[in-house]
């Protein structure tokens, strides 16, 4: 009742009175953790525990190993601008998208800002991959001319990398663009048509990477990358198979001048 009077009383005022100063609210993301839910009522307290044990009970199963931890840092002693996640992600997303849309796929790549964690040594959990891939991003597969790959691949290195699966890029400097690239060990034709896989938020041109904007042929698939992720690790751990990545250089900044 008190708070009905204050809203009512607060409207009149600023109704009533012109000059009346603007009313300013602010808040704050408050995290909800187990020290705040005991100041809680009871019923809510129950509540939330047992939407924690639910979702706990849903990201524990183990779905793979992984015999080296997967993590975002940059091997910077080899100039390289990928890191062990990054590729980890884009080659999954590469053989995952062929199984998919059962044709060749030439290049997979996504964004290393959708990659929110990393991989410990050890037993991979369904939560350990929602963890790392928490967005409904979506797979898609289309296609665009080689002009229009070293145009990517420009913006690319721009960003000092992505997660890029099929390329090898090399460049001096990022303000520079790239010095050279191939694709499948061959240098990129520009007239060439090649099959690209990445997410739908990506293929709307978002995050820096606009040329993705530009494939056509698009086929979109309703499965989610994380899901994607989830198959290829459940299936390589069915064929007794570690997950395993190295930072191996693909794209990675010249020190010739």
């Amino acid at each position: 009742m008190r708070y009905t009077i204050f809203f009512i009383a607060t409207l009149l005022l600023v109704c009533c009175n012109r000059t009346a100063p603007t009313l300013s609210i602010e808040g704050y993301n408050m995290a909800v953790t187990a020290v705040e839910t005991e100041k809680a009522p009871e019923l809510l307290r129950l509540h939330i525990e047992n939407g924690r044990k639910a979702v706990d009970s849903i990201k524990a199963p183990v779905i793979g190993t992984v015999s080296s931890a997967l993590t975002m840092r940059i091997d910077e002693r080899r100039n390289s601008y990928t890191t062990t996640l990054m590729n980890f992600a884009a080659d999954a997303l590469l053989h995952e998208a062929q199984l998919q849309s059962n044709e060749k796929i030439d290049l997979a790549i996504t964004n290393k800002g959708g990659l929110r964690s990393e991989l410990e040594k050890g037993e991979i959990t369904f939560g350990d991959i929602y963890n790392i891939f928490p967005f409904e991003n979506t797979l898609v597969v289309m296609t665009l001319n080689g002009s229009q790959i070293l145009q990517l691949f420009n913006e690319v290195v721009k960003k000092r990398g992505e997660a890029v699966s099929g390329a090898k890029i090399v460049f001096s400097a990022p303000e520079n663009g790239i010095s050279y690239a191939k694709i499948d060990g061959k240098d990129v034709e520009s007239q060439k048509e090649y099959r690209i896989a990445t997410s739908d938020y990506l293929s709307q041109g978002n995050d820096g990477l606009t040329t993705l904007s530009q494939g056509y042929d698009r086929k979109e698939f309703s499965v989610t990358i994380r899901d994607l992720m989830i198959k290829h690790i459940s299936d390589l751990h069915k064929q007794g198979k570690c997950v395993e990545a190295s930072t191996d250089g693909r794209i990675i900044q010249s020190t010739c001048q």
